[in-house]
């Protein structure tokens, strides 16, 4: 039988109670207030009877659950559940005592991740611009529990088939992408009001009209011409579209220059688009190490995400022991690149995003060692660059390639996935900037440039 700790009243609204289930443990019900109660037409029931259990809090197990429940008295769903399948939300990793009274409720609610409702009066949650997220999980799978972890990747518990974790890294990614969709819309929605209103009163007194901008991005673009009420086109018309494409574009050249420079501007946006996507895509999976490698040597510009100067590629499967680049050699680096300013070279070497970075077990408390993984190939790379610069000589006559240099050999190693646990950042860190001879980019770090950049292409085309 659960104990009776402590009631309390929060400063507007509704009520909170809290009570032991065990030691360190405590569930917190939510009691509306008598007007909500009166407009949900239960005046026959007391506050008390219409309570609603909202949290589950475990200091001892280091777990906070949500329930979220609907609170608005009209809905017919007042006080039950505020979604059609999903019951709760769980939040690993919570860190203090269980709570013995409604303050120290109140600002665990307070310390609740960004997305997160954290008055309960409003029914706790997701905020609304992201019950998408729900959406999505509810239309996927048949689960009722959502689990918000850093411990483990997204997917349904292979053992609790009614449970599916959300990484915190996607559950994040995910409120982006849709802080982003929101920001398009509102934008898109701005551009269409501020000129139709404009040409709604010049048209009255004669003045030219404004035209819509429609900025570069395609999905500004859709929501755009959505208000607008235009119609997107099907397979015919866009093959129809590419084809007089084809056929005019010295003419539109000459003509309009300016348009066909945008138009160009924008391919280039939308295949950055398509780029992210596949590499995203990738990251998910467990490819080889030639996959990555071939995925580079198609995207090669890729690579120069790593360093803060232009490159262009030499070879892949570069021979750095003193044969040919074809790959005869003793030595081989995944990629020579060369600054295309000055010719000074660098070595890439390839892992995979599933390369551990740091030991499962930490050496000191909150200290983790390098994984053999990185230490390894810290010293491949290390010895493909000795190689390299030893006979650099060599190298240009068999190979007949002169225009490369060896004044300060860059080597650069992209392995692994940054870590989401604070402690591994810190220890990941930590020896990385101690890495002075090696440069040591993740996986995830090149993709999240590669969205910075096309975030940064939006909306500069968008002004």
């Amino acid at each position: 039988m659960v104990r009776l700790i402590s009631p309390g009243e929060a400063p507007t609204g509704g009520t909170l109670s809290i009570e032991e289930v065990h030691p360190n443990c405590v569930e917190v019900f939510y009691l509306p207030e008598a007007e909500k109660i009166a407009r949900a037409r239960r005046r026959n029931k007391e506050p008390r009877d219409c309570r609603a259990k909202i949290l589950l809090i475990s200091g001892q197990d280091h777990y906070l659950t949500i329930y979220p429940i609907n609170t608005i008295p009209e809905h017919d769903n007042f006080l039950k559940k505020k979604y059609k399948q999903v019951t709760a939300i769980t939040l690993t990793g919570f860190e203090g005592p269980a709570p013995d009274n409604v303050d120290n409720v109140l600002g665990i609610l307070e310390e609740l991740p960004s997305g997160f409702v954290k008055d309960y009066d409003f029914g706790l949650g997701l905020q609304k611009d992201y019950r998408f997220i729900v959406d999505a999980i509810e239309a996927l799978t048949g689960c009722s529990e959502i689990v918000l972890t850093e411990e483990r990747g997204t997917g349904v518990d292979a053992d609790m088939a009614e449970m599916f974790y959300i990484a915190t890294r996607d559950f994040n990614e995910a409120r982006r992408s849709i802080n982003r969709t929101t920001s398009r819309a509102q934008q898109a929605a701005r551009a269409v009001k501020s000129a139709e209103t404009y040409n709604l009163f010049a048209q009255k007194l004669g003045q030219n009209l404004k035209p819509v901008t429609v900025g570069r991005h395609p999905v500004t673009k859709l929501l755009t011409r959505s208000a607008l009420g235009e119609v997107a086109l099907d397979e015919s018309e866009q093959e129809q579209l590419l084809s007089s494409l084809a056929t005019h574009k010295e003419t539109i050249a000459r003509v309009k220059p300016d348009k066909l420079a945008r138009l160009h501007d924008d391919i280039e946006l939308v295949t950055l688009e398509v780029l992210i996507e596949r590499f995203d895509s990738m990251l998910d999976k467990k490819h080889k190490e030639s996959d990555w490698q071939n995925f580079f040597n198609e995207n090669p510009f890729v690579l120069s995400m790593a360093f803060g100067y232009p490159i262009v590629k030499v070879k892949d499967q570069a021979s750095v022991g003193g044969r040919k680049l074809s790959g005869s050699g003793d030595k081989i680096t995944d990629f020579l690149v060369k600054n295309s300013l000055t010719n000074n070279t660098a070595l890439f070497e390839i892992k995979t995003p599933q390369a551990p970075l740091l030991s499962s077990r930490s050496y000191r408390q909150g200290v983790f060692t390098p994984a053999p993984e990185l230490s390894g190939s810290i010293n491949q790379a290390l010895d493909q660059r000795y190689q390299f610069q030893r006979q650099i000589s060599q190298i240009k006559d068999t190979s007949r390639v002169y225009d490369i240099e060896s004044y300060a050999v860059h080597s650069c190693l992209i392995i692994g996935r940054t870590p989401s646990e604070v402690d591994r950042q810190k220890s990941f860190e930590m020896f990385r900037r101690n890495s002075k001879e090696v440069q040591i980019v993740t996986f995830d770090e090149l993709l999240e440039k590669l969205k910075q950049l096309h975030d940064f292409l939006s909306a500069k085309g968008s002004e």
